[in-house]
């Protein structure tokens, strides 16, 4: 019987192994690695890496909502399967939110004196003090797969249907936004990282009509996005900026430009990063997102110099190998229990071995 099932388990993971888009696993891997990096700087020198901090700020989170928007879209034939994938939303991403604050911020480490009400209050306001990721992506997946449903079912006008559908969703977060404010529940980022996931949607949407006009001009399009993203980036702080039109144009155009790049890197290098195992890294983003977070500040009390300096970067190097290591054993232990890793990554063994 443990045979049979070792060798059931063996087999879904081929299978899963050989129906997965590798460059899209080693565009996951990359970006992670971008936020690690990026996380670190914040905490290990007092420029946060300067320029660097640019150019990995626009890239890193507009490269995550596109490839989750990517992976939302899929046919949702009834309501169902609509329910279903609602309720796998709640527990991927949703669940993993809420528990790493509560559980781990709030009552085990002991912000806000263990005060729940008071914790809850402040993130419903600042989202942005908790994992704002995985919160932005359960509210966009909610109403990706309200978009799945209305698209599949092939009535007349679907993708007008659709597209109006997204957008009364989407304005109904910015009248509420208006009503009580543009950060309750994170409707500043829902509102702005929509852009995103909305096209990594669209774009897997329509990848049968487009696909081979990229793919035999990707070179010469990776060339206008380097460019582009390189003009904006040497020249314009995106990090620090005010929140107005310009700010936010150029943003979403370092963020696409600069996230062509790196696709076209993961594509075109593909076989030198998997031998890296980059692949395997993009499958534990969730995993290295959330625990990272916890230890990155293990040399903060070192931040006293610049990147671009021996002592800065020498403390920058060490706080790197430490996070990477506490990282690493700390999500080994959290998915030996099964009951923290359904809590904190959102994750069960009948998941495993289905």
């Amino acid at each position: 019987m443990d045979d049979n099932l070792q060798a059931s388990k063996q087999a879904s993971k081929q299978a899963s192994k050989q129906a997965r888009n590798r460059t899209l696993d080693i565009y996951k891997g990359l970006l992670i690695i971008l936020v690690v990096i990026r996380h670190v700087l914040q905490y290990s020198v007092t420029d946060e890496g300067g320029i660097l901090t640019n150019i990995i700020w626009a890239i890193q989170m507009p490269g995550f909502m596109l490839v989750s928007g990517y992976f939302s879209a899929r046919n949702v034939e009834n309501t169902h399967e609509l329910s279903k994938r609602i309720v796998g939303s709640m527990q991927h991403y949703a669940l993993p939110f809420l528990s790493w604050w509560f559980l781990v911020s709030v009552l085990l480490l002991g912000s806000f004196d263990r005060n729940v009400l008071t914790a809850a209050n402040h993130i419903a306001f600042h989202v942005d003090s908790g994992m704002w990721f995985l919160w932005v992506v359960f509210i966009l997946s909610i109403i990706a797969n309200i978009c799945n449903y209305i698209s599949s079912r092939n009535t007349a006008y679907y993708a007008v249907k659709t597209a109006a559908a997204a957008l009364v969703m989407l304005g109904m977060l910015g009248v509420l936004g208006i009503l009580v404010g543009i950060r309750f529940i994170g409707i500043k980022f829902i509102l702005y990282y929509s852009v995103f996931y909305g096209s990594g949607w669209v774009i897997r949407k329509t990848q049968d009509t487009w696909k081979r006009f990229i793919d035999k001009y990707s070179s010469l399009i990776a060339f206008v996005a380097i460019v582009c993203f390189s003009a904006i980036v040497f020249n314009y702080d995106l990090y620090h900026c005010e929140d107005n039109l310009i700010s936010i144009a150029l943003r979403c155009i370092a963020g696409f430009s600069g996230n062509i790049v790196l696709l076209w890197s993961a594509n075109r290098y593909k076989n030198n990063f998997e031998r890296l195992r980059l692949d395997y890294i993009g499958l534990c983003t969730l995993e290295i997102y959330t625990t990272h977070m916890y230890v990155n500040g293990l040399m903060s009390t070192g931040n006293t110099s610049g990147f671009f300096t021996a002592t800065g970067f020498a403390n920058f190097i060490v706080s790197l190998i430490l996070t990477i290591t506490f990282t690493v054993i700390l999500t080994m232990i959290i998915k030996s229990i099964p009951f923290t890793n359904f809590l904190l990554y959102g994750e069960n063994e009948a998941q495993l071995i289905a």
